[in-house]
């Protein structure tokens, strides 16, 4: 687990994001007397956390920061998977026997990660069965997020699922602005089309068609949504009233 710079928290109890995230409401925040082992570290944007196939050291939580998930395809393309937010869960694949990476993790904005040890947290859960049940429930709602997203998506036209996206980043990083919903979330042409299953020129056409319908502006990786209704109709959702 590289460092770029000392951990911005320096201990889980003055996290101000820990009131928010399931997964630290299981993990306690001292490591005495549990026996536990965290590691915190900070990760500027662009360095990777981990890579698709390598070995799971541990849980991997995400303090404060923004990380995108991508994993390869059976043609080899590159897919993004999620996007997550601060208190997340990165992975969970070091609850399995023979913990391997299914996605790699890329930081979007400074970002500090805490490494919760393996084989520490696993001796941790067997002396306290009642946050292990918990902890079973917190991935199961994860892991059901995620299958209804991809439902979302499959046999969806390109022209919808973009617009569902935008809809989406404009949800979560969006911010009101006289003109429209700015979305802080700088995203590439390349992670759009990883998150809608399409080309890089299908993104660059279909952004291209919003802008001509005034529904959206694009200034390099900002995006403002213009008309977010008109949006809705495209994605197949009913418009706010």
């Amino acid at each position: 687990m590289k460092a770029a710079s000392s951990p911005a928290i320096p201990e889980c109890e003055s996290c101000p994001n820990r009131e928010l995230s399931d997964i630290c409401q299981i993990v306690p925040p001292v490591e005495e007397p549990f026996g536990l082992i965290k590691r915190r570290a900070m990760y500027q944007a662009g360095q990777y956390v981990f890579y698709e196939g390598h070995v799971a050291l541990g849980l991997y939580i995400l303090c404060q920061g923004r990380v995108k998930l991508t994993r390869l395809n059976r043609k080899g393309q590159q897919r993004l998977v999620s996007i997550l937010d601060s208190g997340q869960l990165l992975e969970k694949q070091a609850f399995q026997e023979q913990p391997v990476h299914q996605v790699t993790c890329e930081v979007l904005e400074p970002s500090q990660i805490c490494l919760l040890d393996r084989t520490s947290f696993l001796s941790f859960l067997k002396e306290h069965g009642e946050l292990a049940v918990k902890l079973v429930q917190v991935l199961s709602k994860e892991m059901t997020a995620v299958l209804n997203a991809a439902d979302q998506f499959a046999f969806t036209p390109a022209r919808e699922r973009l617009a569902r996206l935008l809809l989406e980043l404009s949800d979560r990083f969006g911010k009101n602005d006289d003109a429209g919903i700015r979305i802080t979330l700088k995203l590439k042409r390349e992670d759009l089309a990883q998150m809608t299953a399409v080309t890089v020129e299908t993104v660059v056409r279909l952004l291209h068609d919003f802008q001509e319908d005034k529904l959206i502006t694009v200034h390099g990786r900002e995006l403002m949504i213009m008309n977010a209704d008109r949006l809705m109709k495209i994605a197949g959702m009913t418009p706010s009233r």
